[in-house]
């Protein structure tokens, strides 16, 4: 079936990222590795963000009446994520009245652990006359669905243009694709573009390839109007690898997104 046939819910770049929530398990999903999810052979954080916000955001929508939209988010890569296959398993950490924070491990095909992420919600309540569609039969719809994987690069097709990596500044002008319902810029899509700042200032610096093994989120604002852009520091010495990247929407005139992050350069022969 050509890409062509599908849905254009289903075409989405989080729809076409991989991940899908478990059609049995609430508190699991999986991610398909295709090539446009990886940088220098190594699973991207977005998609394991999205994988992390599906399985948890899809749970809660369906446990409370009112909408959940994510306020942090934490990973930690252990190892690196061999396979073609990433699942993820959620476990509780505190659901109090408004808030949410939950677990999300990641394991590989042969069950052995290779990240950890901590995801926080913000329960909102409905407007008057709004309700919300069926998460059960959305859920279900998604675990079934086949998307042909990305082939091409997860930051292309997001529309992530570089342009000064000596400040760690990349230029997105958001469209569709790359929005929730409601209009804002989905919360994966805003990890790829701190993550890609982040990589493109410390591969400046160290002139060689690198990966990053933690990002730490705060999605302040939803980014709307665009366009988004970045810009890097080092936090203390470069040696450290840790770096801040804002995250901007120059339509409004406001900071969406802070992001701590920690990079390593990868070995070369």
């Amino acid at each position: 079936m050509s890409i062509d046939s599908y849905n254009s819910d289903f075409l989405t770049v989080m729809a076409r990222m991989g991940a899908r929530p478990d059609s049995e398990s609430p508190n699991k999903g999986t991610l398909t590795i295709g090539t446009g999810l990886t940088s220098h052979g190594h699973v991207r954080v977005a998609p394991l963000m999205l994988l992390a916000d599906m399985v948890v955001g899809m749970q809660l929508e369906s446990l409370v009446e009112d909408w959940t939209f994510t306020t942090d988010f934490s990973f930690r890569r252990g190892t690196t994520f061999e396979g073609n296959v990433v699942h993820a398993e959620s476990r509780v950490l505190r659901h109090g009245k408004r808030m949410f924070i939950e677990e999300v491990n990641y394991f590989n095909e042969d069950g052995k652990e290779v990240g950890c992420s901590q995801i926080t919600f913000l329960r909102t309540p409905l407007r008057e006359g709004e309700t919300k569609p069926d998460i059960r039969g959305i859920r279900k719809q998604m675990a079934l669905s086949e998307i042909p994987p990305l082939t091409e690069s997860v930051d292309d097709v997001a529309g992530i243009a570089v342009q000064d990596a000596s400040t760690g500044r990349v230029i997105v002008h958001p469209d569709e694709s790359v929005r929730r319902p409601g209009g804002f810029v989905q919360g994966a899509i805003m990890t790829l573009i701190g993550e890609v700042s982040a990589q493109i200032f410390a591969e400046e610096h160290y002139q060689v390839p690198c990966i990053i093994t933690g990002l730490d989120a705060r999605y302040l604002i939803g980014g709307r109007t665009g366009p988004l852009t970045t810009s890097a520091k080092w936090v203390g010495d470069p040696k450290g690898g840790s770096i801040k990247v804002e995250l901007s929407d120059e339509g409004h005139d406001a900071l969406s997104c802070t992001f701590l992050v920690h990079v390593e350069p990868l070995k070369t022969e």
